[in-house]
């Protein structure tokens, strides 16, 4: 189990960033999405389960951003229990949020007592691009949020990724939703 200081420090170095002015998506990815997927293995109990269980997931992070720069986000989890989304659009009250700095691209969610940030880090010409991904957790805290899946309070204490891949697309890969 990591230690809480460095706990703590995680979600510093999560949320950092999390208040930066936010500048415009650069004009190379108008009317292009980027796809980040990963899968992870996380401690975790569900609903008012006391005892923690392994669950292993994959996840896919999709971002639109629209020839006008509106950035609409969704992720998809995926496990045993089956598969679920969570979708944000532009000016709606949610739980992430899309930061573009230079060749950087920064995705914030929030949880209580907790934050997922994904950075994606894009090529020269914004044709291409890698990702990392992580679930930071405040000091002595678990990350609690509600399951797109099930719909009932999900409650992590720790969280591996293990592998990560990120592309640039072309148009909306939420097709005519």
């Amino acid at each position: 189990m990591p230690s809480r200081r460095l706990i703590a420090g995680s979600v510093v170095f999560l949320l950092a960033g999390a208040n930066v002015a936010q500048a415009g998506p650069p004009a190379q990815l108008l009317g292009k999405s980027v796809v980040i997927d990963w899968s992870d293995t996380r401690s975790q109990r569900d609903g008012n389960n006391p005892e923690y269980h392994t669950v292993n997931g994959s996840h896919t992070l999709s971002i639109y951003i629209s020839t006008a720069g509106r950035t609409f986000i969704r992720q998809v989890n995926r496990t045993r229990a089956g598969s679920g989304r969570l979708d944000q659009a532009p000016g709606q009250n949610g739980s992430h949020a899309a930061v573009f700095e230079g060749q950087t691209m920064t995705v914030f969610r929030q949880t209580r007592g907790g934050a997922q940030r994904t950075v994606v880090h894009f090529e020269g010409g914004f044709t291409g691009c890698s990702a990392t991904t992580g679930l930071g957790f405040q000091s002595g805290q678990t990350s609690v949020s509600v399951s797109p899946i099930t719909g009932r309070r999900v409650e992590m204490r720790s969280l591996a990724v293990t592998s990560v891949s990120c592309s640039v697309r072309g148009g909306n890969v939420f097709g005519s939703e």
